[in-house]
Formats: structure tokens, sequence, C-alpha cells
């Protein structure tokens, strides 16, 4: 790693000063920083390894969509609910090839929406009578929230489908975004559309587990933070799942 010796991980600084530190100080530097300093080198080294074909790999063709009612329903069942009466919808899961690290795009969506108003999301929404299919509505949706044209994107597979609190039984399909493409939120729906680096996504401790009050019960949840942004929910579940699915083709 840039700035830390290749042996130890320990920064030129502290092993001039090693020696007169305070014990505690030496302690918490091995017990706490240097480990964390391992990981994100682990993690630097297992972003290096992602290329597109292990990516492509680990999605489900196109030829084969995901159906309901969602690999995490169990979790939101309630006695008596039919899992297989959820609305269909589709969401898309941008990479953005940037020439120096692949970004995932999200957008934030506005303050004054009814339903998850400033949460962080994936375009996307129900597939409506008009879409060829899922992909079709992912590509729609994501014209109409962000302006991203369906020629400037490029998708090739699904992840897994996924239930969400509020009724749908969602269909996440990836797909590569050219970096030239031209983003201008809509306003209504969406207020920012943002950038987070793919490897800072998948590194190793990044989606954090916890938890939400859901019908009086906890309900497990994962989430990070980037720059101010909250990402949890079904956008985080989406990006667990992608994370699950390339363990499996690494």
């Amino acid at each position: 790693m840039d700035g830390y010796c290749v042996g130890c991980l320990r920064s030129g600084g502290e092993i001039a000063s090693w020696q007169a530190l305070a014990e505690g100080e030496r302690r918490r530097i091995m017990t706490e920083v240097l480990p964390l300093r391992a990981q994100r080198a682990r993690a630097a080294r297992t972003a290096a390894r992602i290329d597109e074909a292990r990516l492509r790999r680990a999605v489900r063709p196109l030829s084969e969509p995901p159906g309901p009612p969602g690999w995490n329903a169990a979790e939101l069942e309630t006695p008596g609910e039919a899992t297989d009466s959820r609305c269909p919808a589709a969401v898309l899961v941008p990479i953005v090839r940037r020439p120096d690290a692949w970004q995932v795009l999200f957008t934030r969506r506005t303050d004054h929406l009814r339903n998850h108003p400033g949460q962080v999301s994936f375009p996307g929404g129900r597939i409506e009578a008009g879409d060829r299919d899922a992909v079709a509505a992912a590509l729609r949706e994501t014209r109409e929230e962000t302006g991203i044209e369906a020629a400037s994107v490029e998708p090739f597979g699904y992840l897994d489908s996924l239930a969400t609190v509020s009724g749908y039984c969602v269909l996440p399909v990836v797909a590569f975004v050219d970096a030239g493409h031209r983003a201008e939120p809509d306003g209504i729906e969406v207020a920012e559309v943002f950038e987070v680096p793919l490897a800072h996504v998948l590194a190793p401790g990044t989606l954090q587990a916890g938890s939400v009050q859901w019908r009086g019960r906890p309900r497990p949840i994962v989430e990070f933070s980037w720059c101010g942004h909250r990402v949890w929910g079904a956008t985080a579940a989406m990006l667990s799942n992608l994370a699950r699915r390339l363990e499996r083709h690494a």
C-alpha cells in the first residue's frame, strides 16, 4: 500500500516514533489500525480482480430473469400473506466505466416525495403494461429519472429478485453505462445523481449489518455511508446480493 511498509503496514512516521510511543498507543495500532489497513489492502487486491468477465459470470443472464417472491421474502412474510401477489418492478444497477475505476451510479430522491423522500436508490419503478420486459422498464425509468439515454446503457444480466416492504418484487438489471453519458435529474423524483467507486462498495466492511423496526419487530438490513449519503434498505440489499454472487465467482 502506498505510504506504508510492505512488511508491517506501518507508516514511516509510526516506524520512526515507535519506541517513543506509549504502550497503549502501540497496542492500539497493532490491534486496530494495522488490521484495518490489511483489510483495505485485501479489498484493493480483490477489486482489481473484478474484471468484466467475472462480473458477467456472477449475474444471471438476461435470458433467465429471476422470478418472485425474492431472495429475502422470508424476512418480510407475515402469517397468511401471499408472497406471489407482489407488484413487479425493475431497477437499473448502473456501473459506469470510468477510465480510472468503475463507479456505481445512484440517485437521491427529492425530499417532497410521499414515499421514501430523500433516500438513495437506483433508478427504477413499477413495470408498466407497455414495457416489453424488466429491462425495458429499467431503461425507461432510468431515462425518465436521470436523463441517461438507453444508447449509453448496456444491460448484461440480473441479480436475484428482491422483495420490498412496500409490496414490490424488484428485478435488478445490472448494466454498464458509458462514461460519456449525460445525467440530468428530472427534479421531480430525483434531486441528485452521484457515483461511488465499485471497489469501495465491495470492500470488506463497507456493507454493515443493522436493523430497523418493522411491524413491531426488528428487521435486519445492510447499509453504508459515502460523503454524507446513507445507502440502505433495498438498494444496499441489492449490492449485498451482488457481493455474494461475486464471491461465488472469485
